[in-house]
């Protein structure tokens, strides 16, 4: 990178070219290893856990619709790869995710718009890890495959890494398909 500078400072283009260019890398790498800090409004828990998704491209570009059972709140997850952590906020209650939809601005499936997915978890008073959410979509059938396995013992410690704020305490209450 200091050649890629060093050369077009030599050059005829060296002021507002090298400006610009120092300018997307410095701003490129900053945004890859810097994580929003980690905000959690009042009455609400951390809730996390993964999503794995096949079958749809890669990536896969699509929508998780999440609702607590009294439907109060809604919650709209987005995923764009084909393994996906997610760390959200969510207020206490029973929660569902009802489905999964084809993200309007990725590819798309018309005649399939959604699909049911039917997994429930529980938010208590403790922030909580859900479990990796495994969703493979089957295509004569046009229905999903749902799963649900326990990588506690290596999501926590990642996201630990990349969000150090986290709650000491993170219980377990792992999805349950429906």
């Amino acid at each position: 990178m200091t050649r890629l500078l060093a050369g077009l400072a030599g050059s005829a283009w060296r002021g507002p070219l090298a400006a610009l260019v120092s300018g997307a890398l410095l701003a490129a790498g900053c945004s890859v290893f810097r994580t929003e800090p980690l905000d959690v409004p009042p009455g609400q828990q951390v809730v996390m856990g993964e999503v794995v998704v096949v079958g749809f491209g890669v990536p896969p570009h699509v929508v998780l619709d999440i609702a607590r059972e009294d439907g109060a709140v809604r919650h709209e997850l987005p995923v764009d790869l084909s393994r996906s952590p997610f760390l959200i906020t969510l207020p206490p209650g029973r929660y569902q995710v009802q489905r999964l939809r084809i993200n309007e601005s990725g590819s798309s499936f018309p005649e399939e718009p959604w699909f049911r997915v039917g997994a429930e978890f529980l938010v208590g008073d403790t922030a909580v890890y859900v479990g990796t959410l495994q969703l493979e979509r089957v295509v004569f059938a046009r229905n999903l495959t749902v799963r649900v396995q326990d990588e506690f013992d290596r999501l926590v410690p990642e996201l630990r890494a990349r969000y150090p704020e986290l709650p000491p305490v993170i219980g377990r209450s792992l999805m349950r398909p429906t």
